[in-house]
């Protein structure tokens, strides 16, 4: 992938962002880099390559989007004599050890090079550097998603933990599970374990009953599964029980208060729950302070 480098400021306006439909940017991510701008300055300088609409990114889309952000005018960029297949290997070798993409992103690219360059598994492996049986997995994971779990992933509204539990499901199935998942807002741990439980219930109505209420289901799955470690004494035992009950707990409230209906409360119905949400509140702020005073290991 070697090619001439050439340094030079460019201005944003002649920025080509066609590859960042590859990448997974969330706003938190940017809001950090734009602090990081405005805290440093530019650190690294964003790399490019030659394209038709201007310089294609190929590395630095969180600098690029701060950068606009702040209204910055210009960017420090390396631009690359490179086609555009080697510029889409280039950010799976530039993201490799600094900021590793997540599976789906690979398999975004990996899919790119397959059905947009005409590639076969072995040329896309010779050229990533990577085994013909890892591209082969990156493939696999794109072509078993749904397009519209997709979205939501790309949109950030699942994580790439959640899609790898997805696809267990067949593709007709994925979409009404991911909805339940966002719904309720479950951890990736959650749909693991929804998504197990789906496929194993025999019925339509058992089915239906999980997507409607998983929280529920997970609540009486836990209390009615013994929570028991051999190596824990009693004490560590009863510890071990509550932390798994408050845990699942947790999870059940999460997701209740992020529902939409949370924010369509009357003033009535607020009034009511905000002195119990303020208790709930107190009591969060005195076990995280109970644990970090006393971890279970300590020798006191």
């Amino acid at each position: 992938m070697e090619s001439e480098v050439v340094l030079k400021t460019i201005s944003l306006e002649y920025f080509d962002t066609s590859l960042s439909v590859y990448r997974l940017v969330f706003p938190s991510q940017i809001k950090a880099m734009k602090h990081s701008l405005e805290r440093v300055g530019q650190l690294q300088p964003v790399i490019t390559r030659h394209s038709e609409a201007g310089y294609q990114l190929i590395d630095g889309f969180k600098r690029y989007y701060a950068a606009e952000k702040l209204a910055l005018s210009t960017l420090l960029g390396k631009v690359l004599d490179v086609k555009e297949s080697v510029g889409k290997a280039m950010i799976l070798a530039y993201n490799k050890e600094s900021s590793p993409l997540v599976d789906y992103e690979e398999g975004l690219i990996v899919c790119s090079l397959k059905n947009e360059h005409g590639m076969n598994q072995k040329q896309i492996a010779e050229l990533t550097g990577y085994s013909a049986a890892w591209v082969c997995r990156r493939i696999s994971l794109v072509e078993r998603l749904d397009e519209t779990v997709q979205s939501q992933l790309t949109l950030g509204k699942i994580s790439a933990a959640h899609a790898r539990e997805i696809i267990k499901l067949p593709r007709g199935n994925q979409g009404e599970v991911t909805r339940s998942i966002m719904e309720h807002d479950l951890s990736s741990r959650s749909s693991a374990w929804l998504i197990n439980k789906y496929l194993s219930s025999g019925s339509q109505a058992q089915k239906q009953y999980l997507l409607e209420h998983p929280l529920e289901a997970i609540e009486k799955q836990t209390k009615e599964h013994e929570i028991y470690d051999s190596r824990l004494c009693r004490h560590g035992n009863q510890l071990l029980k509550t932390t798994e009950l408050l845990y699942l707990q947790q999870n059940i409230f999460t997701g209740q208060y992020n529902h939409i209906h949370t924010g369509q409360l009357s003033d009535l119905e607020k009034g009511i729950l905000s002195p119990k949400l303020r208790k709930v509140s107190a009591k969060a702020r005195l076990i995280a302070s109970l644990i970090d005073q006393k971890e279970p290991d300590d020798e006191r």
